[in-house]
């Protein structure tokens, strides 16, 4: 196979909103935003033009879309946050979040309407375990070596319920952005 991936990014900036505290992610703009992009990123795929037959046949069979983020050191000026600081770790351990919630929640509704991607049998989807629950994997490899931050601040249970009852459109939902 050829790997093909169709890339997007969402303006983080654009999704802050200010609030009694100060400044916050507006998380109904991002995910009307993120719903949008990945139902277009998903469209893609069909009407692209493949220049190789193995790449056209790759894509279709896995829809792996990748949509990412810019301007996160705006939302960090804007916070009035020092780049390599906790507060900004924080806020990227949350927006990251939320835009990979939302992604993946577009998928489970894309699938609804048009079908789960065809090599979706099987797959990690299809076995419950979504990308983070790959670091409890990669820790049993390495022998419990991984310090990573697990906490979540979304509402995880319903999007596994959702992906049980649904599948997935795309194979892949994010990247960092190109």
């Amino acid at each position: 196979e050829i790997a093909v991936c169709n890339l997007g990014s969402v303006n983080l900036l654009n999704h802050m909103v200010r609030t009694a505290d100060g400044w916050d992610l507006d998380h109904a703009k991002l995910q009307r935003t993120i719903r949008t992009a990945m139902r277009m990123l998903d469209t893609v795929i069909d009407i692209n033009y493949y220049a190789v037959a193995k790449a056209r046949n790759s894509n279709l069979k896995h829809r792996p879309v990748g949509l990412g983020i810019m301007g996160f050191q705006d939302c960090l000026h804007l916070l009035n946050t020092p780049y390599a600081s906790e507060p900004a770790m924080a806020f990227a351990d949350r927006s990251m979040e939320a835009v990979c919630y939302y992604a993946y929640w577009a998928s489970t509704e894309l699938a609804e309407e048009r079908g789960r991607y065809a090599s979706y049998k099987g797959s990690l989807w299809d076995r419950g375990i979504l990308p983070q629950d790959s670091l409890k994997l990669l820790r049993d490899e390495r022998g419990g070596y991984v310090e990573t931050d697990e906490s979540s601040t979304m509402d995880w249970d319903a999007l596994r319920a959702r992906i049980r009852e649904h599948g997935m459109r795309n194979s892949n939902c994010v990247a960092i952005a190109p």
